[in-house]
């Protein structure tokens, strides 16, 4: 009886991870998106690119107000880490929540205009800036 209720167990936690995932996927182009870091004069503004196979290529932060030797640095340990990890759910930079959490909302921003979505929320139901795409490889042609 055990062995059976641990089976049953263990098939519905595999069933439980492998419909955990997103299932979206990303459409290949370049998108914007912006999220408000600890400037509060100029949001975190980047852009991500995709490939064709949904993964993240290239990102690149196009502008910031963060300060040089805090934010700043914490923007290029984000980038390198968002882009290797093909995630937005990024750890956050010890000294730099702000920013962190600034970049964060950006990439998800941008990665939900590439996935089909107008816009993303926070889950207190506010709205965030939505990306908007900005070149498409299959609009070039």
């Amino acid at each position: 009886m055990k062995k059976r209720i641990a089976c049953l167990a263990l098939v519905a936690c595999a069933l439980l991870f492998t419909s955990c995932g997103s299932g979206k996927k990303l459409k290949a182009g370049t998108y914007e998106g912006t999220g408000q870091g600890n400037a509060k004069e100029t949001p975190i503004r980047l852009s991500v690119t995709i490939d064709e196979s949904g993964k993240i290529y290239e990102m690149k932060i196009l502008e910031h107000q963060e300060t040089p030797q805090i934010g700043g640095k914490a923007l290029d340990k984000l980038v390198e880490q968002a882009t290797k990890e093909n995630t937005a759910d990024v750890d956050t930079i010890s000294g730099a929540t702000r920013t962190s959490e600034g970049f964060r909302d950006a990439l998800r921003s941008a990665l939900a205009q590439a996935a089909g979505e107008e816009s993303a929320t926070k889950d207190d139901g506010e709205s965030q800036p939505s990306a908007k795409d900005v070149s498409s490889p299959s609009s070039a042609q």
